[in-house]
């Protein structure tokens, strides 16, 4: 009896790699019907590991006993962007390129609550995610290594799940991308607060911390009407959900961080321009001093109910430099969208806008951009069309008022 078993549960193993891993398996109903005894099902599942493919989220191998598990998957975004500039001296520009592709690998090993995430993306060639993490209970879960640090909500949500085919302006200009550090997470009272706090390098993704200081990051959600996960689009929500969340990040950066800082944290490459205009300590010195402190603040409003979603967010950068006057800058966005179509086809529009009124301020902070967006689902996020139109309002530079139109085709298999 015990070799039938086992070829049936091979069998059964195969067929469950087409599938979606939902289907009970054939020791399963065996042991329900009273077919074959509790021994016997033990006997049968003791080294009988399972493998399965649910759309999106990749294929996953687990042992039975759960202490182990892998899921690997991966996501491609294709994108044409046709540019028509304002400036007459400037070509158009018509252009395919692969905007992301990336893969992952995570899971847990020898203990449920202890997993691990890696990423990788291709198209940068970067590593993105690499950490280590335990949950000790719902409300205490801690990670080591290279993730995002708690900052505004767009960007900690996932850009395969945007209502455009890219994040905002305001999001562009003053979010810190990954880095590496320590970081705990949790939720209340089945996620009517959560939180995230943590303590990195500082200065982006795969970059080591020259000195001995550190960004530190905290965030808070409420979402008084239940959870409410990070996604921009809304599918078949019938009750309403809301989330009102803020972030606090503060930081140093110092001459000897000139050269070692990643072009993954907006914040220094865009907000600062450190990477364009800096290129030397000598050049930063002669700008700021020997350090720049810097805190970033931001809040949001996002809601979905019955096809219509909303999201509002507001950043807030507060510069204070070694030398030169301090100055603040900041940004915001609104964005809606509806499904005429449930599940299929959805509008969008959005405005965002970075500025600043004081003259210590980098030059750019005088930029808006108004968008409306299509969006196509085949398979909601997991294969899908996206189309948007930008006009950016640039009243910094003359001759800057650019229309840009894009298509993005995104596949997560």
């Amino acid at each position: 009896m015990k070799r039938m078993l086992c070829i049936a549960s091979a069998a059964v193993a195969l067929i469950g790699m087409c599938g979606t891993g939902e289907a009970k398996s054939l020791e399963e109903i065996l042991r329900e019907k009273g077919v074959i005894t509790e021994e016997d099902y033990k006997e049968a599942v003791k080294n009988n590991d399972m493998a399965f493919y649910k759309p999106g989220k990749g294929i996953t191998v687990e042992t039975r006993d759960g202490k182990f598990s892998a899921n690997v998957g991966g996501r491609m975004q294709v994108l044409y962007t046709y540019t028509d500039f304002d400036d007459s001296a400037e070509d158009d520009s018509s252009s395919f390129s692969i905007k992301r592709m990336k893969v992952w690998l995570q899971g847990n090993a020898f203990l449920k609550d202890l997993t691990y995430r890696f990423q990788y993306d291709f198209k940068s060639e970067n590593l993105e995610d690499a950490y280590i993490a335990y949950k000790f209970a719902e409300p205490f879960k801690l990670a080591g290594g290279q993730m995002k640090p708690a900052q505004a909500r767009q960007e900690l949500n996932s850009s395969a799940k945007s209502l455009f085919v890219d994040r905002s302006l305001a999001n562009d200009t003053f979010n810190v991308g990954r880095d590496l550090g320590v970081q705990a997470s949790g939720n209340f009272a089945d996620h009517l607060v959560e939180y995230i706090v943590g303590g990195f390098n500082g200065n982006g993704p795969n970059e080591n911390n020259v000195g001995d200081d550190h960004m530190f990051a905290i965030r808070i959600d409420v979402n008084p009407l239940g959870p409410v996960s990070k996604d921009e689009s809304s599918f078949g929500n019938e009750d309403l959900l809301l989330n009102i969340g803020g972030s606090f990040i503060s930081s140093t950066f110092t001459d000897g961080d000139v050269g070692n800082v990643s072009g993954d944290n907006d914040v220094y490459d865009v907000a600062f321009n450190i990477d364009g205009n800096f290129a030397s300590s000598a050049a930063f010195n002669a700008e700021f001093g020997s350090e720049l402190e810097w805190d970033l603040y931001t809040a949001n409003l996002h809601a979905r109910w019955r096809g219509a979603t909303f999201g509002a967010e507001y950043y807030l950068l507060d510069a204070s430099p070694d030398e030169g006057g301090d100055f603040d800058a900041d940004g915001y966005y609104i964005q809606g969208g509806y499904m005429i179509l449930p599940d299929t086809l959805e509008l969008a529009v959005r405005y965002s806008a970075i500025e600043s009124d004081d003259d210590d301020a980098p030059e750019q902070f005088d930029e808006q951009q108004y968008q409306f967006g299509v969006n196509y689902y085949l398979a909601k996020h997991n294969a899908k069309l996206q189309a948007d139109y930008t006009h950016v309002n640039d009243d910094e530079n003359d001759d800057a008022d650019d229309n840009i139109v894009r298509l993005q085709a995104q596949l997560i298999f």
